[in-house]
């Protein structure tokens, strides 16, 4: 079985940790590469522009000063930039079209690429949204767990700003996809006013079975307007975002995903959103799901709570898949 992954941050990890042209060595460590991503049938990925306003990390290439917009330009850039070389070269393709996601199975096609822009910091202005998406930008999530001059994040909370307000309508008026992972819940419940455009959460869990109220995880009724809105939510492997202690399973994976359907009243919402190698190790990720080649697991996991084999396949890639034809254009 193929799959889509809807969150990796491919770049920040090249960058920043590693080379991810050469397959990962230590399985403790890390798991993701291009090699272990095909290893492990990912043949699509949400790949990440991740920057950072923080000033310890301003010199790193994915960080910046908080009010330094052309520093957070460029670490977006930088990113880009990589992307585009590896496309270059050969080792994947952007997918800025319907005709670039190819045939599911054929291994000598090179890892299809979905850009995601994880902290709209690097979009100096609104009218910079057309050249962003013309280089294949096609998610943006307006913040990341720090906020940003866009809007509140799920680490530091608060609105929309007016700034962001303007970057919704431009983003919506060239058909880029909202990611509300990292939103704060007031900037989320305000995205919700200003948008009808299609809205996801790339790599999020359901706060109600955290026991708490971590504005990281989706509350009930924004899980609803996800799915009120044709949206997909990605499944997140980091076992903390799991389960509030221990090292999480295969059950609590499909606990959070039926808490989900249950709520869609179908299972047509949910898909793979891992942000494995995201800032935590294997070792940080279900037991039997620490590894792409591992995913099969979660597949059969399903099959024994009663899912059908379609409903797999749309877990696996057919719900991203749905998405990905009804907001990519044509040519």
């Amino acid at each position: 079985m193929n799959w889509i992954d809807g969150h990796l941050d491919l770049a920040y990890i090249h960058l920043c940790i590693r080379d991810i042209t050469r397959p990962c060595v230590d399985p403790e460590q890390a798991c993701i590469s291009l090699p272990d991503l095909a290893e492990g049938g990912v043949d699509v990925a949400f790949a990440t522009i991740f920057t950072e306003p923080d000033p310890e990390q301003a010199d790193a290439p994915c960080g910046y000063p908080a009010a330094d917009v052309d520093a957070a330009h460029g670490a977006g850039l930088r990113q880009l930039e990589f992307y585009e070389g590896l496309e270059a070269a050969g080792r994947v393709r952007i997918v800025r079209r319907r005709g670039d996601l190819g045939e599911s199975g054929d291994e000598a096609r090179p890892l299809r690429l979905v850009l995601l822009m994880e902290g709209a910091d690097p979009i100096r202005r609104p009218d910079e949204v057309s050249q962003w998406h013309a280089r294949g930008l096609r998610v943006v999530g307006l913040t990341w767990w720090r906020g940003t001059r866009y809007a509140g994040g799920n680490g530091q909370h608060g609105p929309l700003t007016p700034a962001g307000v303007e970057l919704i309508r431009a983003l919506d008026a060239a058909g880029i996809v909202h990611d509300a992972s990292h939103l704060a819940d007031e900037a989320f419940d305000m995205l919700l006013a200003e948008t009808r455009g299609r809205i996801v959460a790339s790599h999020s869990n359901c706060r109600a079975l955290m026991g708490g109220e971590d504005q990281r995880h989706l509350r009930d009724e924004h899980i609803r307007a996800i799915v009120e809105r044709d949206g997909i939510i990605g499944l997140n492997l980091y076992s903390t975002f799991l389960v509030p202690e221990d090292r999480a399973t295969i059950a609590d994976c499909i606990r959070h995903l039926e808490h989900i359907c249950e709520i869609a009243g179908h299972r047509r919402a949910v898909a793979l959103g891992s942000d494995a190698d995201g800032g935590f190790a294997p070792t940080r990720m279900p037991a039997d799901l620490d590894h792409p080649r591992k995913y099969a697991n979660l597949a059969a996991g399903l099959r024994s709570a009663g899912w059908s084999d379609d409903e797999i396949t749309g877990l696996a890639r057919g719900n991203w898949l749905r998405l990905l034809g009804d907001v990519l254009p044509r040519a």
